[in-house]
């Protein structure tokens, strides 16, 4: 696994995160392209493209967590 480093910037009210080439190589990010930060939980966030499977997957997450919200909340006890 490779740990790879960046910098922020300041662009207006906004922090302007830097990807390594390579991290934009990967995932074949391209300038001006959308981005998901998806919270994970613990601390952080994934960054993925967005495309509308990604939106799908996360509307579906986002209806069951509310549906089940209830349940979630008394196993997590």
């Amino acid at each position: 696994m490779a740990i790879l480093t960046s910098r922020t910037r300041v662009q207006g009210a906004s922090v302007i995160p830097t990807l390594p080439a390579e991290v934009a190589r990967r995932l074949a990010i391209q300038p001006g392209q959308e981005l998901v930060w998806i919270e994970d939980g613990m601390g952080g966030f994934r960054v993925v493209p967005h495309t509308a499977e990604t939106a799908e997957a996360l509307e579906a997450h986002a209806r069951i967590m509310e549906e089940y919200d209830s349940v979630f909340r008394a196993l997590a006890k």
